[in-house]
Order: C-alpha cells, then structure tokens, then sequence
C-alpha cells in the first residue's frame, strides 16, 4: 500500500488545524496583551499629566502674578532636568513666551494631544499638554508642556519583540508534541486498519488488538467487541439459514398434506406453485398447472375480468381490498364443470416480487347443509310465529286474570268497607233512635214545643250529614285515579286510619301513628290508601286470630334515601317463616278463609304501578310490612 503524505493523513490534517488554531489563538492573546498595554499606558500618561500640571501651575502662578521672568525661567530650567518632560513653555497675558532649553522661541505651539493613540507613539513620542494659569479668576497665562513617550515606547517595542518570540517557540514545540501525538495515534490506527481488512476478509481468527483505559485502548475494546459480535452475527445468520431451510421443508409438508388447494401465482399471473390438493379439487396434475395462465385455466369467464383487476393490484404493490378477506365463488375445473368454493387471497413477498397466495376450499356440502338449514330456519320461523301467538294469547290471559284479581281484590276491599260503614253508622242510627224516642214522649206529655222540635231537628240533621260525608269518603276512597299526581302520604294513612277505627275499637285493637315528617310522593293517592287500608286489615285479622286481649297496631312515617316509608308493625304473633316468602303471591292466604288476593294486588299497585317496593319481615311480638314510594320530586 503506497504510504500518504503527511498532508492527506488524518493526523497531519489534525497537526495543521492545530497549528493554525494556536497560531491564530497566540496572536489574539498578544493583541490583547498590547491592547492592554496600551490602555494601561495611556491611563498612566493622562494621569501622569493631570499630576504636573497643578504642581508646575501652582509654582509659576505667583511669578507670573508679578511678571517675575527670572523665577519663572528658573522654575522651568528645574523642572527639565528629568527626562519626563520634553519641554515646558509659558506664555503670559502679554504673549511673552518663556521656554527651556532645546524649545526655540519662534517653534509654533503644538496643539494638545486629545487621545494617547499608537501613531503619537510612532511619530512623535511626546504627548502634548496645554493648560490655562489664573489667579482669583483673572487669567495670567497659558502653560504647555510635552511628556516624553521614549521609555513607553521602548517598553512596547520589548513586549513586542518577547511575546513573538514566545509565540515562536511555543508554535514550534507544540507542533513537535502533537507531531509525535500524531505519529503514535497513526501507529494504532495502522493496526487497527489491518484488522479491519482481515475481518473484512472474512477472518476472524486475529489476535486481538491492545485494550487500555485511554482512548485507544477503548477503540481497540470496542473493535474487539465488534469482531466478536459480527463473528456471532454471522454464526447466527447460518444458523437462521439452516432453520429457514428446515422451515421451507416443513412448511412444503404441510402444504402438500393440507385438505385447501393451495396456489401461487407470480405478478404476470402465471401459477407458480400448485399443492396436491389443488390437484384432487381442481383436476389438474401439477406439472400441467405450473406455468399457466391462473385465470384461463381455473376462472369462468363471468368472473374474470374482475379477478384480473383485483389481484393486479395485490401482486403489484403487495395491498388491495382483496388481501385478508373470504370470498365465495365458482371455480372450473379440468372437466369444464364449476363447482362453489371459498377463497381466501393474501400476498408474499419472494425475491422482491409479490405473489398471490391463494387458498381454495370447496364448499359444495357445505351449500348444500346451508340449503338444509334454510329449510329447517323456515319451519323454525313459523314455529316462532306460532309461539309468539300463543305467548300474546297466555299474555292476555294473564292481564285478564290480573284485572279479576284486582276486581276481586277491590269487591273483597269493598266487603271490608261495608262492615265499617255499619260500625261507622251504628252509634249515629243509635242516637236518631234516642231522639225519636224523646219526641215521642214530650208529645205524649205535652211537652213537644216548636224549640225542643227545631233543636231535635237540627241534632238529627248533624247526624245524617254525618253519615252521608261518610258514604262520600268512602265513595271516593274506591274511585280509581286516572293518573299519578302528587299527595300526602300523612294525608292518606289518616284517611285510612279513619275508615277502620271503629271496628278496630270494637276489636279492642290500639292504633298509634308516628310521623317523623310528612312527605309528598308521586303516584295514585287512592290506590295508596287501598294498599294501607289492606295492610291494616291484615294486622288486624292476625291480632285477632292470635286472640291477643288488648291488640296493637304502631304506623310510622318517615323518609329514607328519596322515598316516603311508611311501616305497620302488629303484636299478631308473625308470620310462619317457612311461609314468608310467599305471602305476596296470588291465591295464597294463611287465612282460613281468605282470598289470597289482598297482599298481591297491594304489591301489584306499590312496584308495578308506583315504582315502589312493599317487604314484610317478623319482628318481636309480630310483624312488619313496610312500603317504600318515590318522593314526587324524585320521580320528576
């Protein structure tokens, strides 16, 4: 290999960058030095010249006060000896002029210099001072003096001349250092280089480069790593290639032992793989498939410019609507005949060309099973129809026996109620009887005056009042509600309390009611008061069939979780568990001579109709039944 110059390396075009970039970073470092320099310089002078002028004024201001010149001369003769000043001159009201020695008499006055620049350095070498001399505000004359620049000057021209040679020597002993930075680098790279052509060569049997810490060492750790990883790379690809060869064998078993015809066809839709199966279904032999137009050979004529179309996009780009989906359709076979079959299409990619995968499953018995089951869905079909009429048959049945329920429920409701309306007009018909009586006798003894008559007639009055607002409650109490409206639940439970508690006092039997508030529910006020009018005639026939002598009866009101409860709680003994669950069903009474119907329709009325819920449960002593109603402004 022919060896590079130094300048096409990567280690000389690093040695060169790195030499201009130092190069260019010592000549900002030295112009910022004497930038420096001079900024320094310059703040000294002006300071330097701000010093003078008060001490040369404040000695040259008596003298010249009093046009003493000897003085003034003298002053001036002192003040250059050093070399600091170049020259002093002092130029009076009059425009006398004094000057030292090397400053001639007719030299025109230099202006003063306003800025300390490199050019005043470069020319001249004296920075120009010119100062104005008063006394109590009078002016006496104008001082101009020169600060010799000489030593600042040389002291540049040094700096100069030592920061160059610093540049100089430090430009050359770092190229010397990354020259030899370089050559070391380029030895490793060298080798490294080496290896790689080996590797590339296909050998990775080399001995393997130096590791270190440095960076080198981590370069030669990670080529290691990286032979080593291409080396198990390789290892691994052959091993892929051996378990792909296996797959390919196995997936060729599968196939040719698979029960679908299995086709392939290549992008100019020739078939390019054909399966045993294929060649039971389709009658052809392999060898006469291989090779032919897929659609000539298997398609009828009505189906195929529509294949062609749809698979061209499939065997052209790999996609189409047709990919991942089921199709049923007829396929010919070898004898002409056609035949239904359900075909499924998918794409795969072989040697950058995409094929058209097809699987073919004759489906002939499976149409005819479906014709089979289209016949036996119809006769299911009319099955239906007949069920669905007998169910609406049953349906109406059921309803209408729901109404005579309720119808009895009510008739039965009514019997109650005439045997309370007897209790209810037994103590008024008792006290018309009296008053009759009494009228009676007063006529006999002559004692029947036209005020006694007016004030029998009006008791009697009262009395049948009486009785007629109690044929009209209970009247309105089975007058069925046409639809739901709000009511208060204390309002109907007293309603219904009322109509019993005559017969209830008759059976010795104490009603109490607790009201923790009254609430307003949404639904059949009259209905309502059936189901407690129920309930209570319930507790009361459980009361006396326990023969308990003194019966109680404790209603309560209350609200709970948006509903209007109300509970009547009996001393009656309780309800049989082994019965308890069935006390809400129709015809079913602990009674001996009960209907069964009470307790049903109250359920009926409470959940069906008013979306509540009515429970019973045995408590100490008894039971309880408790019904639970929507508040009205729940249910809106």
């Amino acid at each position: 290999m022919k060896k590079p110059r130094l300048w096409h390396t990567a280690h000389g075009r690093l040695l060169l960058l790195a030499i201009g970039l130092e190069f260019l970073m010592l000549t900002l470092l030295v112009g910022n030095s004497l930038r420096l320099f001079h900024q320094a310089m310059s703040d000294q002078v002006q300071a330097q010249a701000q010093e003078i002028s008060p001490v040369l004024i404040a000695a040259l201001t008596a003298p010249l006060a009093q046009r003493d010149y000897a003085t003034i001369q003298a002053i001036l003769d002192e003040s250059t000896v050093t070399d600091s000043l170049n020259y002093i001159v002092v130029v009076d009201r009059h425009g006398s002029r004094l000057t030292t020695d090397g400053f001639s008499a007719e030299r025109p006055l230099p202006e003063a210099s306003r800025t300390f620049s490199s050019s005043l350095l470069l020319t001249e070498g004296i920075y120009h001072v010119a100062r104005h001399i008063t006394y109590l505000q009078q002016p006496l004359g104008d001082l101009h003096f020169g600060l010799n620049l000489t030593r600042i000057l040389t002291a540049r021209k040094t700096l100069l001349i030592q920061g160059a040679g610093i540049a100089v020597v430090e430009i050359i002993l770092s190229s010397l250092v990354l020259l030899l930075l370089g050559l070391w680098l380029a030895r490793h790279m060298r080798s490294l280089t080496r290896a790689s052509l080996v590797v590339a060569d296909g050998n990775f049997s080399l001995q393997p480069l130096p590791e270190g810490e440095d960076d080198i060492g981590q370069l030669g750790r990670a080529f290691n790593l990286m032979s080593q990883a291409i080396q198990d790379r390789v290892n691994e690809l052959t091993k892929a290639k051996e378990i792909a060869e296996a797959s390919e064998i196995r997936l060729r078993t599968l196939t040719d032992s698979a029960n679908d015809a299995i086709v392939m066809m290549n992008s100019q839709d020739v078939i390019s793989y054909w399966n045993p199966a294929a060649e039971r279904i389709l009658g052809y032999p392999a060898e006469e498939a291989l090779g032919q137009n897929i659609y000539r050979l298997l398609v009828p004529e009505r189906y195929r410019t529509a294949s062609e179309r749809a698979v061209a996009k499939l065997t052209h780009g790999g996609r189409g609507k047709i990919v991942g989906r089921t199709y049923e359709l007829f396929a010919r076979k070898k004898d002409g005949s056609e035949f239904p079959i359900s075909l499924s299409l998918s794409a795969v990619s072989l040697n950058s060309e995409w094929h058209a995968l097809s699987i073919i499953r004759d489906i002939s018995d499976i149409r005819k099973a479906d014709e089979l089951l289209a016949q036996k869905q119809h006769l299911l079909e009319q099955l239906n129809q007949s069920l669905q009429l007998r169910v609406k048959e049953t349906v109406a049945e059921l309803r209408s026996k729901d109404q005579m329920l309720i119808s009895q429920g009510r008739q039965a409701a009514m019997g109650e109620m005439i045997g309370n309306i007897a209790h209810q007009w037994r103590q008024p018909l008792n006290t018309l009887s009296l008053l009759l009586t009494n009228i009676h006798y007063a006529h006999e003894n002559d004692e029947l005056t036209n005020e006694y008559m007016a004030e029998c007639i009006a008791t009697g009055n009262r009395l049948i009042q009486k009785m007629s607002s109690t044929i009209n409650d209970f009247r309105d109490f089975f007058r069925p509600n046409k639809v739901k409206q709000p009511f208060s639940a204390e309002r109907q439970i007293r309603l219904a309390i009322e109509m019993v508690a005559e017969s209830f006092v008759h059976c010795r039997i104490e009603i109490t009611l607790e009201i923790d508030q009254d609430c307003t529910l949404f639904g059949f006020p009259n209905e309502y008061s059936q189901v407690l009018l129920n309930l209570l005639n319930n507790a009361r026939d459980a009361i006396t069939g326990a023969k308990q002598e003194q019966g109680r009866i404790q209603v309560t009101l209350g609200v709970r979780q948006g509903q209007g409860v109300v509970s009547v709680q009996d001393n009656g003994g309780g309800i049989p568990e082994h019965v308890l669950d069935k006390i809400f069903e129709p015809y079913f009474s602990t009674k001996p001579m009960g209907t069964g119907i009470g307790l049903y329709m109250s359920k009926m009325i409470i959940e069906h109709n008013m979306q509540g819920r009515i429970e019973a449960r045995n408590i100490v002593g008894g039971s309880e039944l408790s019904v639970s109603v929507p508040l009205a402004e729940q249910a809106s």
